[in-house]
């Protein structure tokens, strides 16, 4: 059997590719809503400024993230998207065992991403109500394929 993968050359990163997306998808379409539990919230993390490099992007990421898990965070599912502006901004899902806390998680990204601008007004959270909630987050990035301009450095 031939192997068709469409191969591009390293370098880089330009956006999200055909297969990045793809899995992404087929990610967000596995899980299983009845075995979702905890409280749930849907959040849009941005910065004003655009970190030097994609390595300071990742390591504000990661920074954030270990601020979640010691807040008590049980899962995680994030994308990182451009705005038309060519900024990166951060969507994500992620849920508390027992508590809803969109403060939590803007009050941790405003710590580690002011360097880079990032208030609070620029943050946006909404809670996942239940299979209805994960599903409207689910439509919202999966509905968006490798073209969308939020996908492409372009």
């Amino acid at each position: 059997m031939k192997n068709n993968h469409q191969r591009v050359p390293r370098g880089d990163v330009q956006g999200w590719s055909e297969g990045a997306t793809r899995r992404n998808t087929e990610f967000l379409m596995s899980v299983r809503t009845d075995q979702l539990t905890g409280a749930g919230v849907a959040l849009t993390l941005t910065v004003r400024d655009c970190p030097p490099t994609a390595d300071d992007w990742h390591k504000l990421r990661r920074a954030w993230e270990l601020r979640m898990r010691r807040s008590g965070m049980a899962r995680l599912h994030w994308v990182t998207e451009w705005q038309r502006r060519g900024v990166p901004h951060l969507h994500c899902a992620l849920w508390f065992e027992d508590r809803y806390d969109i403060a939590c998680a803007v009050d941790h990204w405003v710590a580690v991403a002011g360097a880079y601008g990032a208030g609070h007004r620029g943050q946006h959270g909404r809670i996942i109500d239940g299979p209805v909630g994960w599903f409207q987050y689910l439509a919202k990035h999966a509905a968006r394929g490798v073209k969308h301009y939020q996908r492409t450095a372009d």
